[in-house]
């Protein structure tokens, strides 16, 4: 069985390899030049280039680089599983799912099953995370399928940036939906709500906004691993990452750079938490 993962999942090339997943990646444009995503271009790289007054473009991967993927394996009568950044904020699922049918032209019966995790950056690679796990302990693909779906209803994203029309600006969120960055010193916190970036509430001040996460996963159960990704903030990240363990029942918490896909869209100074939720 192999898991195939777009970069979006912001999972390290390294950490891929130890996850057994490949890595479909997309790509980054900046002025004339294209780069794919953490092959020939870094996060601090694309920070660098929006500070410097640049707007990097992202593309998402055409079909025919997920079907050259779905065929490799096809060819080894190996199921597939992809895992897939929410389709409402790209168009990547939907390369997949024209990969697969093209693919199932040639090998009609090859298994691949694509899903639409509605999860982005380490809220997905929380997923890829564990999906991996299920299948290194030898759980049969219907299981699998089935814990990753659970996973899925349960991954919680908590996120702030420095500036919302910035995401506006790149389509990923609603013009309506910005007005908030014009605040003096008001930081937004934005979740995840059907795939989709949305503003959950409006703080004084980041030290609020870090105070309020830590409330939300202490309320929602948050226990186990949880994952920090920032943009140019680890001491930020840090000092959430204290508050969590201080005052909720997650037990670890990683801290990572945000991808240079994702990063593209929310600008230097980002700060994002995911979990899974205690929904029992």
């Amino acid at each position: 069985m192999k898991l195939i993962i777009d970069s979006c999942a912001d999972v390290s090339l390294e950490r891929a390899r130890e996850l057994n997943a490949e890595v479909q990646p997309l790509s980054i444009q900046i002025d004339d030049l294209s780069y794919i995503d953490q092959i020939e271009i870094t996060s601090e790289e694309v920070i660098q280039a929006i500070k410097d007054g640049k707007r990097p473009m992202t593309s998402q991967p055409n079909p025919e680089s997920f079907a050259k993927i779905f065929k490799k394996y096809a060819e080894q009568n190996e199921s597939i599983i992809y895992l897939g950044l929410s389709s409402a904020l790209s168009g990547t699922y939907q390369s997949a799912v024209i990969a697969r049918d093209t693919v199932h032209e040639e090998y009609p019966d090859a298994d691949i099953t694509l899903i639409d995790t509605s999860a982005v950056s380490y809220g997905l690679g929380l997923i890829v995370e564990r999906a991996a796990g299920y299948i290194a302990q030898g759980d049969d693909k219907d299981t699998v399928i089935s814990k990753v779906e659970t996973d899925i209803s349960q991954i919680r994203h908590l996120f702030t940036v420095n500036d919302l029309n910035y995401l506006a600006e790149g389509g990923r969120l609603s013009k309506g939906s910005a007005f908030l960055g014009g605040l003096l010193n008001i930081k937004p916190l934005l979740h995840v709500e059907d795939g989709k970036l949305v503003p959950l509430e409006k703080h004084r001040g980041l030290k609020k906004v870090f105070k309020r996460m830590t409330e939300l996963a202490h309320k929602e159960g948050a226990s186990g691993t949880g994952h920090i990704v920032h943009a140019d903030a680890e001491k930020l990240a840090n000092d959430l990452k204290k508050q969590l363990l201080d005052n909720t029942a997650i037990e670890s918490i990683n801290i990572s750079s945000i991808g240079p896909t994702i990063s593209s869209h929310t600008g230097d100074g980002t700060i994002a938490l995911f979990y899974f939720k205690d929904v029992k």
